[in-house]
C-alpha cells in the first residue's frame, strides 16, 4: 500500500494515509517447496513478479482472500479469491 500511494501521490500523501491506517497484524510465513512450486506456476502462466506470485500462492495455500488494488492480479481471479481495493 505504501508503494502504491507514494508512487501515485508522493511521500506526503503516504504520511497522511499512514496516520489514519491501523497497524496491520503481520505474520511472517516461511516458504515450502509446494508454495514455491505454486508461485513458480503463477509466475510462468501469468507473467507476474516473483513477490506477487508468492502472495497469490500463499493466498491459495491458506484459502485466504488476497487484498489488492494491483491490476496485475486480475488474471488470477479464477485461481484465488481477491478483494479489490477501490
Amino acid at each position: 500500500m505504501k508503494y502504491s500511494i507514494s508512487k501515485k501521490d508522493g511521500a506526503n500523501a503516504w504520511a497522511e494515509a499512514a496516520k489514519i491506517l491501523p497497524g496491520p497484524p503481520i505474520a511472517f510465513q516461511s516458504t515450502t517447496r509446494a508454495l514455491a512450486d505454486t508461485a513458480a506456476d503463477f509466475k510462468a502462466r501469468f507473467k507476474m513478479s516473483l513477490a506477487d506470485a508468492f502472495a497469490a500462492a500463499l493466498a491459495k495455500d491458506k484459502r485466504a482472500e488476497l487484498v489488492t488494488g494491483d491490476a496485475e492480479f486480475k488474471a488470477l481471479e479464477g485461481e484465488i479469491k481477491i478483494h479489490w481495493l477501490k
